[in-house]
């Protein structure tokens, strides 16, 4: 009867104007109850061990950069008998999975008979697994298929991890070992044509930052799954003098590996437990604290060849040897330590252990799923919001500034820069606060341009209505005004501003494209609360004026980037006499062929993609170029990594031309672009910015339409430069 009660309340509470106070009241009492599991589970008087890590030696045939164990001796290496004697301590009873480790595990010739003892002293024990680096391929092979049979025999679960890190020559160096990435491919295909369940394990370094995407292109291409991890100081490693590999990025180098996890998250990894490890990734690479859990503080313990244990690998000190001691013992009389890790080393801790989701990650998750229903298109429930929120100034004059921004491209960094310089030369005592899709991006740029008093803050949260109350005007920013759900960030922010009697400003937008009565109302009601206007096309101010009825003025301002682009260029050096064609090219996507189902526009884009390298090859020998370079716009995921299409474009269409290509594997600026475009024999420009690029510094270029008639051919038409046009009809003709 009490379930059916609950029941019938919760149909009727969901159905009411209490709902979303009810499924807060929920979130609330599932994120207590997490804390408590969590405190509950670090403080339990019996541990319960479910997950060891088991160091079978401590050698190795590598000479990996980021570790020093192949420097170590062989000496005592655990036998499986006493392996079996020391699983039977009663710490290990609850035991669920055992991963064999080394050194190199496959060193050793009795490894088969070690998963004998760990399953006979474990009988319950769910499955087991094993890292090799593969570097004896037939000894690798030999001993593995046997480890597989004794699992097979005893209906146990077995999974295997292969070291990966890099694409061939780049994973040889890594290793210090020559013919290592053939003979761990070889591995691979091997035990892969078996049915096991494996994976590739990469650890990224100072010597390889700049090459996972041959990496993740390699493992897409040939369908093979794998998972990144960040170097880290690890005590069973000896590594603690290897800070010339480890966690020494630069500025670029750690920016680049966000830009990779994040790339990973969007378009390789499938399982949220490893999502969620890559977006802690993120947050200690962005000088934030480690957001997962780990199963080793209270789930894990580590057991090395010479019988010692540790709370974990990283960090923890040996705790004692089980040969002397009981297990469990040590495991209990030892908590100073584990609280010392706890305390000092967990929060910077990169390491790529995963665990369920910990109520830190559950509180962040409640709070920007909250503010995504109230930052939303249709929401018409503001004032009860955010009337209770206090306003939060910063700055004696404040801007707030919203829009795309946190997936912005070269071209968008250029507009900011050029809103901001020109507010400054009105107000020298202002500052900003930008809201941030992807607030790791948009720091980066603020980094670029040098700009000082400006905060960058998420969207979905509180701060995004207390910044917005809190300044005296607020902008959109830049950026078309089209068809995406996040035009509830400028709608959003100005009925915020007007209900406060706040300066609401279009600032150098575009308007279209809008298919969605939705987004197209959203962008109506954006004009309609504007106080100010200003457009960067003709096309944009005639759609403006005709839903004012004329009522508003609406300003042809051109695009805020051009002005900052001429002042980077009257910094940089020119040459008159380059031979280097360049091309800022992009992927061409559905969105562009909507009218054609998937399969056909695959088929076209094939067609367009050999089209538009037969026109860059035709250009080239007529110009008599000595080399074709292939710039980059954009570097982020969302959005399309321009970089991720010059692989492609390259591999696919140029492997025999005459004239030598390479694309720019590094990140892109504003001034880097500016750079490139004055110091090339012609651009041919793809992305819209490359074209305003292109023609604001009065280079030689010509400016591909993929857009079908979009926003490019309006600024060559508002520019009187069609006859730089390039449209995708003239470009399959000329094919």
């Amino acid at each position: 009867m009490e379930k059916i009660v609950k029941r019938v309340f919760k149909a009727i509470i969901i159905r009411s104007p209490f709902k979303e106070k009810y499924l807060k009241h929920l979130d609330i009492k599932y994120l207590n109850h997490t804390k408590a599991k969590e405190l509950n589970n670090y403080n339990a008087k019996e541990p319960k061990i479910s997950i060891v890590n088991l160091n079978a030696n401590d050698i190795c045939n590598s000479k990996c950069v980021m570790c020093n164990i192949w420097d170590q001796k062989k000496g005592f290496e655990i036998t499986p008998e006493q392996l079996e004697n020391i699983l039977h301590d009663p710490l290990f009873k609850n035991v669920k999975h055992i991963g064999v480790t080394g050194g190199e595990p496959t060193l050793r010739e009795d490894l088969p008979e070690l998963y004998e003892s760990i399953i006979k002293a474990l009988p319950n024990i769910n499955g087991l697994s094993i890292i090799t680096n593969c570097i004896k391929e037939t000894d690798v092979i030999d001993r593995i298929d046997k480890v597989i049979e004794v699992c097979k025999k005893h209906n146990k679960t077995f999974s295997m991890m292969v070291s990966l890190d890099g694409y061939g020559k780049i994973h040889d160096l890594i290793r210090g070992r020559d013919g290592n990435f053939e003979s761990a491919i070889n591995v691979i295909n091997h035990f892969t044509k078996k049915g096991i369940s494996l994976a590739t394990g990469c650890t990224i370094s100072k010597q390889n930052v700049w090459e996972m995407d041959d990496l993740l292109d390699f493992l897409k291409s040939n369908n093979i799954y794998g998972r990144f991890r960040v170097a880290e100081f690890i005590k069973r490693l000896y590594n603690d003098n290897k800070s010339e590999a480890i966690r020494n990025f630069d500025e670029d180098e750690r920016y680049n590996l966000m830009l990779f996890f994040y790339k990973l998250i969007v378009t390789f990894e499938k399982n949220e437990t490893y999502i969620r490890t890559y977006k802690s990734i993120i947050n200690i690479l962005d000088g934030g604290k480690r957001t997962i859990g780990c199963p080793y503080h209270s789930e894990g313990v580590v057991l090395n060849s010479r019988g010692e244990i540790a709370y974990c690998a990283p960090k923890s000190e040996i705790i004692g040897n089980t040969f002397n001691s009981s297990a469990i013992d040590l495991y209990r009389e030892n908590q100073f330590e584990k609280t010392r890790i706890r305390e000092n080393e967990c929060d910077s801790c990169i390491h790529d252990y995963h665990a369920p989701i910990s109520s830190t990650e559950l509180e962040a998750k409640f709070e920007e799923n909250y503010w995504k229903k109230y930052i939303h298109v249709q929401n018409k429930n503001l004032k009860s919001v955010h009337k209770k929120i206090a306003a939060k100034k910063e700055f004696k004059t404040q801007a707030f500034i919203t829009g795309w921004y946190g997936t912005e491209t070269v071209g968008d960094k250029a507009i900011l820069a050029g809103i901001i310089n020109e507010l400054r030369d009105e107000n020298q005592e202002i500052g900003f606060v930008i809201t941030s899709l992807y607030p790791p991006i948009t720091k980066r740029t603020v980094y670029e341009l040098g700009f000082q008093n400006v905060i960058v803050i998420p969207v979905f949260c509180k701060e995004f209505i207390a910044y917005a109350k809190g300044s005296e005007m607020i902008i959109m920013g830049g950026g078309p005004l089209m068809d995406l759900g996040e035009l509830a960030l400028p709608l959003i922010a100005f009925k915020i501003g007007n209900y406060y009697n706040r300066k609401n400003i279009v600032y150098g937008c575009g308007i279209g494209p809008l298919y969605n009565p939705i987004y197209e109302q959203a962008v109506k009601d954006i004009i309609d609360l504007s106080d100010e206007i200003m457009v960067r096309d003709e096309n944009s101010r005639q759609t403006a004026l005709k839903w004012t009825n004329n009522s508003k003025e609406v300003k042809l301002s051109g695009d805020p980037a051009k002005k900052y682009i001429k002042s980077i260029a009257s910094q940089s050096n020119v040459s008159t006499e380059s031979t280097v064609l360049k091309c800022f090219l992009r992927e061409w996507t559905h969105e562009y062929c909507k009218e054609l189902t998937y399969e056909e526009f695959i088929q076209k884009r094939e067609q367009l993609e050999f089209s538009l390298s037969q026109f860059v090859k035709k250009k080239a020998m007529e110009l008599g170029a000595t080399e074709i370079y292939l710039e980059h716009m954009h570097n982020f995921v969302i959005g399309n990594d321009d970089r991720d299409f010059s692989r492609h474009f390259i591999k696919n269409y140029f492997q025999d031309f005459e004239i030598p290509i390479s694309y720019n594997k590094k990140l892109s600026t504003v001034n880097s672009i500016v750079d490139s475009m004055l110091n090339s024999c012609h651009n041919i420009c793809m992305r819209f910015h490359s074209v305003v690029f292109a023609d604001t510094l009065n280079t030689s270029y010509t400016a591909f339409d993929y857009t079908g008639g979009g926003k490019i051919l309006g600024y060559l038409t508002d520019n009187s430069k069609k006859e730089n046009l390039l449209t995708i009809s003239d470009l399959l003709e000329k094919k």
